[in-house]
């Protein structure tokens, strides 16, 4: 940390008016890719200090807390911090991408964001998704991932739908007296089609395959 100090104070005594426009412009480059670089590393040591437990020393119940209340800042923003920081715990590719500055800080807050609303498909995709935040700027990476996450919606959707088939079951016996018992399961499509089937037993009057529910028509009044 001392080495680092140094060198910041070693950048700001520099005189920027004798900095050639290339020698300028390129700094700029280091000096962003370096601040990518200590974005991870302070992720990785913030998220370290929220697993130990060590902020609870100062009395603070969070992580959270103890950043906003230690640094002075607003607690959304340390709030984001934390966030961002057991994220990427998670995410080794996005890591290791932002730890080489492959991407950028933008960059990494879209794929956080796609994580957090499929945790379990963006650890599939992930590889694909900085793969495409490597080359992609923010804007069409945030298409990316929209497209992306329809795609998921549709096969987590197809794999519920699966799921409920496959717990169907109904048992259909005959009891004494001549009545019969049924039980079972069924999933939404099967189900609603039995209910339309039963209800058109109980109500003549109801017109199979309307999937509506049945209303019992009243008897005429006797006219007097």
């Amino acid at each position: 940390m001392n080495t680092l100090r140094s060198s910041i104070d070693e950048l700001q005594a520099e005189d920027l008016r004798f900095a050639g426009d290339e020698q300028l412009e390129t700094d700029f480059g280091e000096l962003e890719r370096a601040a990518d670089l200590l974005l991870a590393e302070r992720a990785r040591r913030l998220a370290e200090i929220d697993r130990r437990g060590s902020y609870r020393r100062d009395g603070c119940l969070s992580v959270s807390s103890w950043l906003a209340q230690r640094f002075r800042m607003a607690f959304s923003a340390a709030a984001a911090q934390v966030r961002v920081a057991r994220a990427l715990e998670e995410m080794p590719a996005t890591r290791h991408a932002l730890r080489e500055g492959e991407i950028i800080r933008s960059a990494l807050r879209v794929l956080v964001g796609a994580r957090e609303g499929h945790l379990e498909g963006f650890a599939h995709a992930e590889a694909t998704l900085v793969d495409a935040a490597r080359t992609l700027s923010v804007r069409e990476l945030h298409r990316a991932v929209a497209y992306w996450r329809q795609a998921a919606d549709h096969r987590r959707a197809e794999e519920d739908a699966e799921w409920l088939f496959g717990l169907r079951r109904l048992h259909v016996s005959p009891t004494l007296g001549g009545m019969v018992r049924v039980d079972g399961d069924l999933d939404p499509e099967t189900g609603q089609t039995l209910i339309t089937a039963l209800r058109c037993v109980q109500d003549p009057t109801c017109a199979p395959g309307t999937g509506q529910a049945c209303v019992p028509q009243r008897s005429a009044e006797p006219t007097p």
